[in-house]
């Protein structure tokens, strides 16, 4: 009896040669309204070093994204494995055709970590994968590191969790890292906008930082501006945001209080000395450009009619009588105050 309670505990395990894990995926549109899918599986020895790994890909044309999968399924000689799924990229061209059956999808699967990486990319996401970049890891290693490094530093937060939270919550819309593909590496190149599962805007890197500053708290990254004859760094060690809705559902407003304390850790083309009266200079020209790309963006939001910051949640948490049919009507007109308070706690390099 004994053995058999221990027996019925045991379950058939495999290897990892034995099994074909996808690490990262990526979708670009096919001829005849199809989906070609194009996954990356890493191929390990059989010697001691199992760490390192080389790849194969697959690429097939589909119906669907279940297709792709059962697709796949017919050129392997192992079995199929989505659990160990890291990053999922979409082209551009399908992110804008529009992603809502893909997302449908994710949200259903169980095998799926909510901790895996969306992105759109520029260009074709199967070229990206196939490109290889290191032999030291692999294509999935690589994505998957550039994307959690940036979210520590300038990019907001941007995880299947986050883009599902937003895309099925109430006055919030949903957000996806862009990556472009360079000649030697993948880079950032800016952020996706999505409505109703379609990407309708972006922003470049440049605007990432204030748009973070905007959305989140955070204490990295770095943004630069022209100053004087020459050019300042900034380097964040902390900020913060802070929302404030007045008025009524009829006639509403928001304010959105932001505080930084920063670092300039490099002056360029300055041939200045460090004072007190340089430091109210440097910290009103950053309250100012602040101010200014914040009021763009918050432009641009409007008349695309999209809410990546998530006042309208917000206000749903403030308001009983929060109508959302109501709130997009008054959105568009919505008055957005931005404010800006700025410490520069230390100066940096002069060159």
């Amino acid at each position: 009896m004994i053995s058999l309670v221990l027996l019925s505990g045991c379950m058939p395990n495999q290897s990892v040669e034995e099994v074909a894990i996808i690490q990262i995926a990526g979708y670009d549109l096919g001829e005849d309204e199809r989906i070609r899918g194009t996954v990356s599986i890493p191929q390990y020895g059989k010697s001691e070093d199992k760490a390192s790994a080389t790849e194969l890909y697959l690429t097939v044309d589909a119906d669907s994204v279940k297709d792709v999968e059962k697709e796949i399924k017919k050129q392997s000689s192992s079995p199929i494995s989505t659990g160990k799924l890291a990053v999922s990229l979409y082209s551009r061209e399908m992110a804008e055709k529009g992603l809502s059956s893909i997302i449908d999808v994710l949200s259903r699967d169980p095998r799926l970590s909510r901790n895996m990486y969306l992105a759109v990319v520029e260009g074709e996401a199967g070229e990206l994968i196939k490109s290889g970049y290191t032999q030291e890891e692999t294509t999935s290693k690589n994505v998957q590191g550039l994307i959690e490094t940036n979210n520590h530093h300038n990019f907001p937060t941007s995880s299947l969790h986050d883009f599902l939270y937003a895309y099925y919550g109430q006055g919030m819309n949903p957000f996806l890292p862009l990556l472009k593909k360079q000649e030697t590496f993948v880079e950032l190149s800016g952020i996706a906008f999505f409505k109703k599962g379609k990407m309708v805007s972006m922003i470049p890197d440049s605007k990432v930082f204030t748009f973070k500053m905007l959305k989140e708290n955070f204490s990295a990254g770095m943004q630069d501006l022209p100053f004087r004859e020459g050019s300042i760094m900034m380097d964040n060690i902390g900020s913060q945001v802070n929302y404030k809705m007045k008025g009524t559902m009829d006639n509403p407003s928001f304010e959105i209080n932001i505080s930084i304390k920063a670092e300039v850790n490099e002056m360029l083309g300055l041939d200045v000395t460090p004072n007190p009266q340089l430091a109210n200079e440097m910290e009103k020209a950053f309250v100012d450009y602040f101010k200014k790309e914040a009021n763009e963006l918050i432009k641009m939001f409007k008349e695309k009619e999209i809410d990546p910051l998530g006042l309208g949640s917000f206000a749903k948490t403030r308001r009983r009588d929060f109508d959302l049919t109501k709130w997009e009507e008054h959105y568009p007109e919505l008055d957005i105050d931005v404010k800006v308070d700025m410490e520069i706690t230390e100066y940096g390099i002069f060159s």
